[in-house]
């Protein structure tokens, strides 16, 4: 049998959008977003999760993921202003059922997905920081602009701030 050509498949893409109402407003709720839009989606995420090391927060993280759900999924307009306390926000579309409205009208599978691949990225974050590659990754960040010149190094060992950087790097090392 010979294989058939994508293009006799005619594919397209499909858009549907389920219309849910709330408090007498009626509110379009994307059934499916692009891996493009997906991905942007977690990546948001992740970055407004994230504190200075790189720690992720649990709450954090489910309180962006509930923003950029509604974000990303509805036609739900939001001004600037809204957006300053997210904590606000997010508390606002919790306590009030409205999140709970949009997640549940968005096919299981598809905000699963999105949910899933969210967590498992942080996961492999956090692999990867634990990592050797990201052990070295973090010293050259920590230490990067410092001259590690080893003949500079033993020239200047007596310096004691040398002899506690040496100390920082090992004790990072394990």
């Amino acid at each position: 049998m010979a294989k058939p050509s994508l293009t006799k498949l005619k594919l397209t893409q499909k858009n549907p959008v389920k219309i849910i109402t709330f408090n007498e407003q009626e509110i379009e709720v994307k059934q499916y977003i692009s891996m493009n839009e997906k991905l942007n989606l977690i990546t948001s995420v992740l970055n407004l999760a994230a504190d200075e090391n790189k720690f992720y927060n649990p709450g954090k993280v489910d309180m962006y993921f509930a923003l950029k759900v509604i974000d990303y999924y509805t036609n739900l307009s939001i001004t600037d202003k809204q957006k300053e306390d997210s904590v606000k926000l997010y508390d606002l579309f919790i306590s009030s059922g409205f999140y709970t409205e949009v997640y549940n009208a968005i096919p299981k599978d598809e905000i699963e997905y999105v949910y899933v691949i969210m967590k498992e990225t942080v996961e492999q974050i956090y692999k990867y920081n634990n990592s050797a590659y990201g052990i070295l990754d973090s010293l050259q960040t920590d230490y990067n602009g410092l001259d590690m010149d080893i003949q500079k190094l033993m020239t200047g060992i007596a310096n004691k701030e040398d002899i506690e950087l040496v100390n920082e790097v090992v004790s990072k090392l394990g």
